[in-house]
């Protein structure tokens, strides 16, 4: 039998890890469709984590008219392949002065004071066998709204188009950025 070398061993292996990847994504959708959905909790014991989406977020306001930059509130996006989000304390760093009459800001004060952290709901995602590296697109000038869209322009934000490999490969190609499959299938 032939030896093969290393190119042809390291596709093979990228090859059985993505339909090893696919397998068990698939199962695990089959098995939370399942599930019956749980009901929200009636009352959030201080220092837990609010229902996700508790305190609602006004990209319109803080992106579009006072021009917030994504990495004001999304810190780690240059540092880290998360991007983060924002704590109840870099909230009330402006909101302990700006809109405290405001129902939704009165919500994020009562929970910062019990020292509750906030829960956000999760829009954007990759499969699990993707690896995604926010950090190496800030640091290749990629602007946020070529993968998420004019966030500034909506209210509560969006998935307005799903990522799929094509995309990815597409933006890679034009920017002559790497398309070797372990980039992004580790």
């Amino acid at each position: 039998m032939p030896r093969l070398g290393w190119s042809a061993r390291r596709t093979g292996l990228a090859l059985a890890l993505v339909a090893i990847a696919l397998s068990v994504g698939a199962f695990e959708a089959r098995s939370q469709s399942a599930a019956p959905p749980a009901a929200p909790p009636a009352e959030v014991p201080p220092g837990q984590p609010g229902p996700a989406g508790e305190v609602p977020f006004n990209h319109q306001v803080h992106a579009g008219q006072y021009k917030i930059p994504c990495l004001e509130c999304h810190a780690y996006a240059d540092k880290s392949p998360s991007a983060g989000l924002p704590s109840g304390r870099k909230c009330m760093g402006c909101h302990k002065f700006v809109g405290k009459d405001k129902p939704e800001v009165q919500i994020l004060t009562k929970r910062f004071e019990d020292g509750t952290p906030l829960r956000w709901e999760r829009v954007f995602a990759v499969p699990d066998f993707i690896y995604f590296s926010h950090r190496m697109h800030v640091r290749a000038k990629v602007e946020c709204k070529e993968c998420h869209g004019d966030v500034a322009a909506q209210k509560t934000v969006q998935q307005e188009k799903p990522f799929t490999m094509g995309q990815c490969l597409t933006c890679h190609e034009a920017r002559n950025a790497s398309r070797d499959c372990l980039v992004c299938h580790k």
